[in-house]
């Protein structure tokens, strides 16, 4: 049951990634900039809605690794770790510096 729900989350995981890198690429280089006034369009959704959908493919995402992560907790700490408590706590300290950096980058106007 356990494998059946791995394969499910990692097939899940897959797709998301993929999906945000569509998405991306194609906000990057088929639409431009500012096309929600008539710009341009891909399947009848502006820029900023692909925006959107790319933005909650993200969250998804995000939600399925923590999850892949609870889901495989005991080998992190046996096997990852292997006694080393501090590179655990590393781990998480730089992923959290990670995610927090775009927050204090100064915005030029």
């Amino acid at each position: 049951m356990k494998s059946t729900i791995n394969r499910c989350l990692n097939y899940c995981l897959y797709l998301c990634f993929c999906l945000m890198a569509g998405t991306g690429l194609m906000l990057v280089y088929r639409l431009p900039p500012r096309s929600r006034g008539g710009g341009g369009s891909v399947l009848g959704l502006t820029r900023h809605e692909w925006g959107d959908i790319h933005y909650w493919i993200s969250y998804a995402f995000a939600a399925g690794i923590l999850l892949h992560l609870w889901m495989h907790r005991q080998w992190l700490l046996k096997v990852a770790v292997k006694r080393h408590n501090w590179l655990l706590l590393l781990g998480l300290l730089s992923g959290c510096l990670l995610i927090a950096a775009p927050f204090f980058i100064p915005v030029i106007k």
